[in-house]
């Protein structure tokens, strides 16, 4: 299962290998979900989901042999447009620019392109395999990571592209602040790694977590992004603050990894 708050934290939708999105209404007041509107169809299953800056749409990105992405218009409850550009994509992830127009998606195939919301592809890069993206704050340059344990920074405006990191192991997943300058990195078979982007200097290696080659994701979280969480193979959730490489609370309950 995968999930995300919407930016105006009153949505939450979920996904599942049932072929499922779940839109649940949150009420902040008496601390509730409850159920909205259940779209359907995604004939892989659903492995991702990103709500566009304005919470009016969401992508749905399913497991590595998907060719399609779907787009849902959420105040219509609508599919708005099913992107299949070819059947050999692998259409795994995917990342909004800040002015909620235009998206980026790609997989671990060799495809990566910027879409406007009818679905057109309005740039691309071939021969890029894709585990992870990110739109920054400056709505031109995204951030890929590759199979090559790399993460790459790629200007639609002017094509160009350049390394920002390497790691040892590949970047299963990767997220960045809103300072859009500290990136959280899971690394396969070594844990959480934070990275400055701007320094591209690793600031901390986080202790504690179980990592192997499952996809995890970690995140920032508190009022100023002072706590890090992340899901782990050993059935846990691990807590830290951002400058303390030990965890500060383990969390227990789940039976199977917590992605």
């Amino acid at each position: 299962m995968v999930l995300q708050v919407s930016p105006d934290g009153l949505k939450l939708a979920t996904g599942s290998k049932d072929t499922t999105v779940i839109i649940w209404d949150v009420d902040p007041e008496t601390l509730t979900c409850s159920h909205r509107k259940t779209l359907d169809g995604h004939s892989y299953g659903v492995a991702f989901l990103a709500w566009s800056p304005d919470g009016t749409h969401l992508l749905a990105c399913g497991p590595e042999d998907c060719p399609e992405l779907w787009l849902w218009n959420i105040e219509t409850e609508e599919l708005r447009v099913k992107l299949s550009h070819s059947p050999d994509d692998s259409l795994t992830s995917c990342s909004w620019h800040v002015d909620g127009t235009r998206f980026v998606t790609g997989g671990i195939r060799g495809q990566f392109y910027q879409c406007d919301l009818a679905g057109n592809v309005l740039d691309s890069w071939e021969g890029v395999r894709v585990n992870c993206l990110w739109c920054r704050s400056d709505g031109k340059s995204v951030l890929a990571a590759d199979t090559h344990h790399r993460i790459r920074t790629y200007n639609f405006e002017d094509l160009s592209d350049a390394n920002i990191l390497l790691e040892d192991q590949p970047v299963v997943t990767f997220c960045v602040d809103d300072s859009d300058r500290l990136a959280l990195l899971n690394v396969a078979t070594q844990g959480v790694h934070l990275w400055d982007l701007e320094d591209k200097v690793l600031v901390r290696k986080f202790q504690g977590v179980t990592q192997g080659h499952f996809t995890i994701h970690s995140c920032f979280g508190g009022v100023n992004q002072d706590f890090i969480a992340s899901g782990s193979e050993d059935h846990k959730v691990y807590v830290w603050h951002i400058k303390r490489e030990r965890p500060i609370a383990t969390l227990t309950g789940h039976s199977r990894t917590v992605n």
